[in-house]
């Protein structure tokens, strides 16, 4: 039988002729390792921001040049501890070497772009640690990135093509208000996100765009 944290045993008193209870050593504390420690997979998961160095006007917060660099930001780890980053596209991850954590765990280090990731292509970063704030490892891991060839700016109006919403159209209007990629200058349906595209020549909310002409049916 057990007794707080002591395990008894009933041994006999020859000299009495009874049986008694006699303490044995207390049972040593036995530290149970999971099945899941260890593995990268069972680490706590967290999100990286990735936000570009110096601020330009995008219509988009996760569009990027490759070679542009970004400042990777998050928390959680543990105070001064090493961070391995790595840069996924597709089934590839590139390892971008290490770096630190602050006295207070938290993230917040320069990387760059790889020069030669795929254009058109989503991506990832991931920042992984083995202890983070609960001494279980930790993960962060960016959400979808879009990468561009270059941060070109082909109409000349000051906003890279990576964040215009009319990279051929000259102007200073990033408003999108039919969210169909097309921004209102551009447009020829501002508010209309299919376009006109039952066919008939119109804007499904009769407003279009006077300045760019619909395709019209064909007779």
């Amino acid at each position: 039988m057990t007794q707080g944290d002591q395990t008894t045993k009933s041994i006999s008193d020859r000299r009495f002729g009874t049986t008694v209870a006699a303490p044995a050593l207390p049972r040593p504390w036995i530290r149970l390792r999971s099945a899941d420690e260890g593995n990268p997979a069972a680490r706590m998961r967290g999100k990286l921001w990735v936000s570009p160095v110096e601020f330009v006007e995008c219509s988009s917060e996760t569009a990027f040049a490759r070679g542009d660099t970004v400042m990777l930001t998050g928390s959680g780890l543990a105070p001064n501890e090493t961070v391995e980053i790595t840069f996924l596209q597709g089934e590839t991850e590139r390892s971008l070497g290490p770096t630190k954590a602050s006295a207070i765990g938290a993230l917040n280090a320069r990387f760059p772009i790889p020069p030669d990731a795929l254009a058109d292509h989503g991506a990832q970063f991931r920042a992984s640690a083995e202890h983070g704030a609960n001494g279980n490892g930790i993960v962060l891991t960016s959400t979808p990135l879009q990468i561009f060839a270059d941060s070109g700016d082909s109409d000349g109006d000051g906003v890279k093509d990576m964040c215009d919403t009319c990279p051929q159209l000259a102007s200073d209007d990033l408003i999108d208000m039919d969210a169909d990629g097309l921004g209102d200058p551009c447009d020829p349906c501002p508010t209309d996100p299919e376009n006109g595209s039952a066919g008939d020549g119109k804007c499904a909310d009769d407003n279009p765009n006077p300045l760019v002409p619909l395709s019209q049916p064909k007779s």
